[in-house]
C-alpha cells in the first residue's frame, strides 16, 4: 500500500503543561507511522537487518496550525515521496479527530551499516520504487537551517541509559526534548509551535557530555546541540505564533 494510516489518542498523561500534545511525542508518533508502514512494506527493521543495515532519520520538517489537546484522537497518514541508493523521503499529514487536517511533515531517512555506522547502500530494497506515492506533500523541503554568529546561551547535558535507543544512540525524541528545554515555561504557555525543523549530523552516546547552545529571538528558537569536542551533533528551529489567552 502507499500510503498508511496510523491512529493515536492522547491521555493526561502524555500532555505538556498546555495540555497538548508536546512536540517531542509527535515526533516519536511520526517515527513509529514510519515504522510500521515500511514494516507492512518489507522494508522495516527485519528486513534492513539481514543486510545489516538499520534505519535513521536524518531530517524532519513540520508545519502545523495546531496541536491535538487531551483526550482528543488524531492520525498520521504516511507515503513515499522518492528515494534513491543513500536515502528515502518520506511524508505525513496529521489529521485531527473531526478529519481536519492540521499539519504536515517531511522526512529523510537513511540506512545506516550497524558495525561501521556508515551509510548503507538501498539499491538491493529492489520493490522499494513500487511503493513510492504520486502524492504531493505542500509544505516546502527543508532547507539548511541559518545559525548565528554565535549564542547567548548554554548549557550542558550528560546522555543517560535512558536517552539510548536500539542503534545505541541518543533518541530522536530526547534531541527534541533538549531543544525545546531551552524554552521558558512563559514562552510556551503564551505560544504555539507552529513550523519545526531538526537536522541530524553526529552521533550522540551513552556518558557524553552534551552541549545546547540556543538563540530566541523574533518569536524564533534557533539550537545546536555538540558532542565535547564541539563537533555539531544538530541543528534546529522552531518557529512560535502567539496564541489568544
Amino acid at each position: 500500500m502507499s500510503e498508511y494510516t496510523v491512529t493515536f489518542n492522547l491521555t493526561a498523561a502524555g500532555c505538556n503543561a498546555q495540555m497538548q500534545l508536546p512536540l517531542q511525542s509527535l515526533v516519536r508518533d511520526i517515527i513509529d507511522a514510519a515504522t510500521l508502514h515500511a514494516n507492512s512494506l518489507g522494508f522495516g527493521y527485519a528486513r534492513l537487518i539481514e543486510d545489516g543495515n538499520a534505519w535513521v532519520l536524518s531530517r524532519l520538517s513540520m508545519q502545523i496550525s495546531r496541536f491535538p489537546t487531551v483526550g482528543e484522537s488524531y492520525s498520521l497518514t504516511t507515503w513515499i515521496e522518492g528515494f534513491n541508493r543513500h536515502f528515502s523521503e518520506r511524508n505525513f499529514e496529521i489529521i485531527d479527530a473531526a478529519g481536519t487536517t492540521i499539519g504536515y511533515a517531511r522526512t529523510i531517512w537513511v540506512a545506516i551499516n550497524i558495525a561501521t555506522r556508515r551509510p548503507a547502500d538501498l539499491s538491493a530494497l529492489t520493490g522499494l520504487s513500487g511503493s513510492v506515492s504520486q502524492r504531493p506533500c505542500p509544505i516546502p523541503r527543508q532547507g539548511k537551517i541559518k545559525l548565528p554568529e554565535s549564542f547567548p546561551n548554554t548549557t550542558d547535558y550528560t546522555v543517560c541509559v535512558s536517552d539510548i535507543d536500539s542503534n545505541r544512540h541518543l533518541t530522536t525524541a530526547r534531541y527534541v526534548e533538549l531543544v525545546v528545554n531551552t524554552l521558558s515555561l512563559e514562552t510556551c504557555d503564551r505560544n504555539q509551535i507552529t513550523e519545526f525543523e531538526i537536522s541530524f549530523m553526529h552521533e550522540c552516546h551513552f556518558g557524553e557530555t552534551l552541549t545546547i547552545s540556543s538563540l530566541f529571538s523574533d518569536n524564533t528558537l534557533v539550537a545546536v546541540i555538540a558532542d565535547a569536542q564541539g563537533i555539531p551533533c544538530c541543528n534546529a528551529k522552531i518557529t512560535l505564533s502567539p496564541v489568544n489567552l
